[in-house]
């Protein structure tokens, strides 16, 4: 860590890059405060002379449009900043990619007064370290992240892991699937189980309800009409069989 007064509570680099940007949008501000003072001086020139007297509804009339051209100057200067921002956040995005790193800003800290103050007073404890300097102009460019042995090494163990970590997700889910293929073929060997066991049990309670009608005096009554039935009708072919013996004798 830096050894400031002003502690961010990042490491020395990440620290001279937030000087950097403070320092850049400084030199912003002051862009943008001079456009505000040529706008307005623009303005004057045209609507203002020093010899002429306005009614209180030009005065009017001269403050509405003079607000207008200040209001369209300070849109235009938010836009800017937001869109510089925009461009630098991009930046880091990119270069934690490069690292295989995912960032989580936390936006409820951007209207923190406590942090908002802590910023104010290390940009001004650099102001005055610049004025003690002789107002030294400083480098206000990014240094890119350097392709050194060591860090291509790093990179090179980071895309390792991260393979490892994809074959490992791969294993855990073919793994998953196994699982559940295992236990739906059990689950299904069961449900066949069970299906022959209720078949034979309803196999049996069919035979066990057959014969227990077969033990009833429906079934009974049922089965000596049929016998005697059968009895008649043999006695009927044997008379017929005998009829027809005597014709034969007969002729």
């Amino acid at each position: 860590m830096a050894s400031s007064s002003t502690d961010l509570g990042v490491n020395e680099h990440h620290e001279e890059i937030i000087r950097h940007y403070v320092r850049f949008s400084g030199e912003q501000k002051i862009v943008g405060l001079r456009s505000f003072h040529a706008a307005a001086d623009d303005f004057k020139n045209q609507r203002l002379s020093d010899e002429e007297m306005m009614t209180a509804n030009e005065v009017h009339e001269f403050l509405n449009e003079f607000i207008d051209i200040l209001e369209k100057e300070f849109e235009q200067e938010l836009t800017h900043q937001y869109r510089v921002n925009a461009l630098l956040i991009k930046q880091l995005f990119q270069q934690a990619e490069q690292w295989f790193l995912k960032l989580n800003p936390n936006f409820d800290q951007l209207e923190n007064r406590r942090l908002i103050d802590l910023i104010r007073d290390y940009e001004q404890q650099n102001l005055n370290k610049i004025k003690a300097k002789g107002n030294k102009q400083a480098n206000t460019l990014m240094d890119p992240i350097n392709d050194t042995k060591s860090t291509i090494l790093l990179k090179t163990e980071i895309q390792r892991l991260q393979q490892s970590n994809d074959h490992l997700k791969q294993q855990e889910t073919t793994r998953l699937i196994s699982n559940k293929e295992e236990t739906f073929s059990q689950k299904l060997e069961s449900n066949e189980k069970r299906l022959k066991e209720i078949q034979q049990a309803l196999l049996l309670a069919e035979n066990e309800l057959e014969k227990k009608f077969n033990q009833t005096n429906t079934y009974i009554n049922m089965k000596r009409i049929i016998e005697q039935k059968n009895h008649q009708i043999r006695q009927l072919r044997q008379q017929l069989t005998g009829d027809n013996d005597e014709e034969e004798d007969e002729d």
